[in-house]
This record gives C-alpha cells, structure tokens and sequence, in this order.
C-alpha cells in the first residue's frame, strides 16, 4: 500500500450525500403524513421507488468505480463497506415488497402497511446516514491518503460519465438543493463548463430553480453571471 505523502483535500462524498439525505428526509416525512385516502398516495409510492432506485444507483458507481480503485492500493479496504451495500440492497427488496403489499391492500389494512412501510424505510434511513456518515469520516482519509486530487477527481468525473441524463437531472435536483450557496456556484460552474448549453438550461430550468428559493436563485444566477 502506497501512501500519498501530501495529503488530498478532494471529497467527492459530501455533495452526492448531502443530496441523498435530503431526499431520504423528504420522502421519510410525506411517508409519515400518508394515509390510505391521500389523493397523491399512488405519486407518493412512486416517487418512493425512484428515491429507492437512486440510493440503489449511487452503491453501484461506488461498487463500480471507488471500491474498484481502493482495492487495487488497498486489498480489503473496502470489505465492511461491500457488506453495508448488501445489507442496503436487502432494504431495497423488503421496502419494494412493502410497496407492492399497500398498493394492493384497502381500507384498514392500507392504513397499517403504510405504518410499517414507514417503520421500515425509517430503519433505512438510519443505516444509510450511519453508512454514509462512516465512509465520510472513515474511509474519505483513506482514499486522500491512498490518491492524489487528481486522482480523486478522476474517479468522480469516472462515476458522472456512468450518469444517464434522466438520472443525472435527479440527482442535481437533490444535490444543489442541498449544498450551500457557494457549492452550488461551483458544482454548476462545473457543469455548464462540461454540458451542452441546451443540457445546462434544463438543469436550471428542471433541476435547481423549483428546488430553491427565489432568493437563492437571484444568488446562484449572479454567481453564475446569468443574464437576469
């Protein structure tokens, strides 16, 4: 194991988390207000699926793309975390049959599987801020001890190429929302300077300006040097 003599700033963790949580937390409260006479309960249990599949998607770049190049400088650096992703998939599989069962019950019965719906996306919830607060704490002074900010960055340039468009537009509706005004300038600074100005527009129009105060927007476009 090779160490890096000068240690790396780089986090590639904290947007993409913060953004996570921020859906979890979002998804957790209207899942607690939810009742079987909710006229938005059928949009509800969808938009659960979607935050469901995208917890789902972000294991598989880290699998892919982080726990791939740790392994190579450090051999069984990554094994508690392969175990945590696991035990996040099996979540996945016990809150979608959860699903399934309100979708198909009535009544009173709607009503209690919606309760232990949200008693078991909860638990969820709890992992996944304990998992991601470990590999911020943990494992982010590994990797920064392991590879240089070039190297860091490359592997999360590495994981955004993996990003279809339709998920992308998911995530920086999570991510920018989450991040603070200066972040925010600088991930999309990023992003203009790497996407189509068609793409960029839709990320702002779609993405960024519903999920954010008028206030905030008037920030981030002076920031941005919009045209106002």
């Amino acid at each position: 194991m090779k160490l890096n003599c000068d240690r790396s700033t780089h986090d590639f963790y904290a947007p993409i988390h913060k953004g996570i949580r921020l859906g979890l937390c979002q998804m957790l409260t209207r899942l607690g207000a939810a009742d079987a006479g909710d006229p938005g309960l059928i949009r509800m249990l969808a938009d659960l699926r979607a935050q469901l599949a995208l917890s789902d998607q972000h294991l598989t770049h880290e699998d892919a793309v982080i726990h791939t190049a740790l392994e190579a400088r450090a051999p069984g650096a990554t094994s508690r975390l392969e175990q945590a992703h696991d035990h996040h998939r099996a979540s996945f599989e016990d809150l979608e049959a959860l699903i399934g069962r309100v979708e198909r019950a009535d009544g009173t019965e709607k009503n209690s599987l919606l309760r232990a719906l949200y008693l078991r996306f909860s638990l969820f919830v709890a992992d996944d801020f304990a998992h991601m607060a470990e590999e911020e704490q943990l494992m982010l002074p590994i990797l920064q001890s392991l590879f240089s900010d070039e190297e860091l960055m490359a592997l999360e340039d590495a994981i955004v190429s993996q990003i279809p468009p339709e998920e992308m537009m998911a995530v920086a509706g999570l991510m920018i929302p989450a991040a603070t005004r200066t972040d925010r300038i600088g991930m999309l600074s990023a992003m203009r300077a790497n996407a189509p100005a068609e793409a960029f527009g839709a990320i702002l129009a779609v993405a960024v300006q519903p999920n954010i105060s008028a206030d905030d927007f008037a920030h981030l476009s002076e920031g941005l040097g919009l045209a106002a």
